[in-house]
């Protein structure tokens, strides 16, 4: 079993994102584990990509092979 982890300062979380620059990163979390494995570390995106997609019942067609 993995766990998604989230360390945070509540006083300090806020969305930066705008219409103008919409992919900002959040601020305020200084630490984030997908599956055991950090993506953000020091406040800084690592680029490990290691979640994956869940699809639930909703999911009315079959996602294209790539």
């Amino acid at each position: 079993y993995a766990a998604d982890i989230a360390i945070f300062d509540a006083a300090k979380v806020s969305d930066p994102a705008t219409y103008e620059k919409p992919h900002q990163l959040e601020a305020g979390f200084t630490h984030v584990l997908v599956n055991g494995v950090a993506v953000i570390d020091n406040g800084r995106t690592t680029g490990a990509p290691p979640g994956q997609v869940l699809r639930g019942r909703g999911l009315r067609h079959k996602p294209s092979a790539r």
